[in-house]
């Protein structure tokens, strides 16, 4: 009976001090932080994370700045220098924005609506059998030959940007949480001005980089990105 209760009492202090192991967050971009919260242990966690600086390394966006985590009863805890690499993204749904000239002003790296986009903004709601496909019109499709539809190539667009991030130590926020590989879901829904010109910098990025030909592009779209965080 003693050895019973032994062994319990050892089961319930490995479960007390057993780390909790966090996956996933999701925050909205707000100007330049992405802002969210997350439940652990019974805990809600405010958090956001505040891109300094911006690079490509081996083909791939690597954002890096300072991420803060506040509780219920505990003052903010803030890292620096957390890295924020991109494994994957979701396009956006709806008009397009406008490739508007950013803060710069300067013809380098202003992006501006062309005649397509304007014309896609004007439009009412598309009644196509299929987006982008008239149904007496014939498909037409690119150079990999996928189908060309309203959010192709200059009018397609970012919504969502699936970050990972660097460890974190989960231990500082005074919880057993094991952040040491957290993938941070960044939707891009923009109600100002700084956030939409970060979502069609991010926008552009995404869609150099897939075309591993088009490097200037590419260093083009992260000097408006790192602009537009005020990075130099």
């Amino acid at each position: 009976m003693l050895a019973e209760q032994i062994t319990q009492l050892n089961q319930l202090s490995r479960s007390a001090t057993a780390q909790t192991k966090l996956h996933m967050i999701h925050a909205l971009l707000r100007g330049r932080i992405f802002d969210g919260n997350f439940e652990a242990r019974g805990k809600s966690i405010t958090f956001s994370f505040i891109p300094a600086k911006a690079a490509i390394v081996e083909n791939k966006l690597v954002l890096n700045g300072r991420m803060n985590f506040a509780g219920p009863k505990q003052s903010a805890t803030s890292f620096d220098g957390v890295t924020a690499t991109l494994m994957a993204t979701q396009g956006g749904v709806g008009v397009s924005p406008v490739r508007r000239q950013l803060l710069t002003g300067t013809a380098q790296t202003a992006q501006t609506a062309t005649s397509d986009q304007r014309l896609e903004q004007e439009k009412g709601p598309e009644t196509d059998l299929q987006p982008g496909l008239h149904s007496f019109e014939s498909p037409k499709y690119d150079e990999s030959g996928r189908p060309i539809v309203e959010s192709t190539d200059a009018l397609g667009f970012v919504g969502v940007l699936y970050f990972k991030l660097s460890p974190i130590d989960g231990k500082s926020l005074g919880m057993q949480l094991d952040m040491s590989d957290v993938q941070l879901g960044g939707r891009l829904a923009p109600t100002d001005d700084l956030a939409r010109d970060l979502q069609v910098a991010f926008s552009d990025v995404v869609m150099a980089l897939g075309n591993k030909t088009d490097q200037e592009s590419a260093r083009t779209a992260l000097a408006a990105l790192n602009h537009a965080f005020g990075a130099q």
